[in-house]
């Protein structure tokens, strides 16, 4: 990966680990592991809308749609 300029070495305190990880077909797949940076991000925080105020805007509409957003990505 070096040699394709994938990746390069790095000094950062916030650089990551990657570690290649062999899937069940032979192919491989890189993995990161942010764990460290995540842990000094800064995280937003915001209010949940009330769900009167979210029916109202959704009323008269066919499509709904769901996300778990703790695997959301």
């Amino acid at each position: 990966m070096q040699n394709n300029d994938a990746i390069e070495p790095s000094s950062s305190p916030w650089a990551t680990p990657i570690v290649l990880v062999r899937k069940k077909d032979g192919s491989t797949r890189s993995c990161v592991d942010y764990r460290r940076l995540n842990d000094v991000t800064k995280k937003n925080s915001y209010t949940l809308p009330r769900i009167d105020d979210t029916l109202d805007t959704l009323a008269g509409n066919t499509w709904f749609s769901t996300l778990d957003l703790k695997s959301g990505y």
